[in-house]
């Protein structure tokens, strides 16, 4: 483990038993054995290192995410159980962390935090329509938009409730009691009108968005090039399936494997 990636561990510590604010530079500079001049030397604020832990955070999560789905030995929803409980097993450890994503915590750090979570929790809700497609098949595709929105309320306010409530909560028993209610809405909306629709010159915009973003991030040239060469091909006015799944497979097998789930479910596939 990296010295940086040490004090992530400590301020993560540290905010979850004191909470943010009332926590110091100085105490994370003396539990992590630094002069806090030297802490300076990794992180110029507390709000950088915010950041830095939001990002640790996800990072590691969409990691083993991808580690579940590339494991062959298990169906659909054996995976989408296994990250969904996996989900709930990170808030169990990091509540803090957590609770800061969830209503207005981020935005009262500051500004550039905010924008972060609202990025994270765009890439797990993408992750969510991805998933319930893997799950259930093309029936839900007309409903999936108002599936991940149910999901996401529901284990929402059970968190809310685990996190406020200070009662012991049955954490191992949430992710399937979730996955048998959506068995039952999926199978009740096959007879409603979904609310909500994709919008596929939207959807597309949010792909190429996404593709940019990857193309920022990406240190490998060959991975660049690719992307470059896979925004070329959303941007046809139509596009070829097979060869944006091709593109996909091999990021699948990258560092920008955490990205796949999102592209796919913006360009429905």
């Amino acid at each position: 483990m990296s010295r940086k990636e040490q004090i992530i561990q400590v301020a993560m510590k540290l905010f979850a038993e004191k909470g943010y604010h009332a926590t110091t530079m100085q105490e994370i500079a003396e539990h992590s054995q630094l002069a806090k001049g030297s802490l300076y030397n990794y992180f110029k604020s507390k709000e950088e290192i915010v950041l830095s832990i939001f990002q640790y955070h996800y990072d590691q999560l969409f990691q083993q995410f991808a580690h579940i789905a590339s494991d062959r030995s298990l169906t659909a929803r054996e995976k989408f159980l296994k990250q969904l409980s996996l989900q709930i097993e990170a808030f169990e450890q990091h509540k803090e962390i957590v609770q800061m994503h969830m209503g207005d915590h981020a935005q009262k750090v500051s500004e550039d935090v905010h924008a972060l979570v609202l990025r994270i929790r765009s890439h797990l809700f993408d992750w969510y329509v991805q998933s319930l497609i893997d799950v259930y098949g093309e029936r839900i595709r007309p409903y999936v938009l108002d599936c991940a929105v149910m999901l996401n309320g529901m284990l929402k306010e059970y968190l809310f409730f685990a996190l406020f409530e200070q009662k012991p909560f049955p954490f191992q028993r949430l992710a399937p009691f979730l996955i048998g209610r959506l068995d039952t809405l999926v199978d009740s909306l096959q007879h409603d009108m979904p609310l909500l629709s994709h919008d596929a010159q939207a959807e597309k915009t949010r792909a190429l968005v996404l593709i940019e973003e990857m193309i920022e991030e990406a240190g490998d040239h060959d991975i660049v090039e690719l992307l470059k060469q896979l925004k070329t091909e959303v941007e046809r006015d139509e596009p070829r399936k097979a060869i944006i799944d091709a593109f996909l497979l091999y990021l699948q097998q990258s560092n920008m494997r955490e990205f796949v789930p999102a592209l796919r479910a913006a360009l429905a596939l």
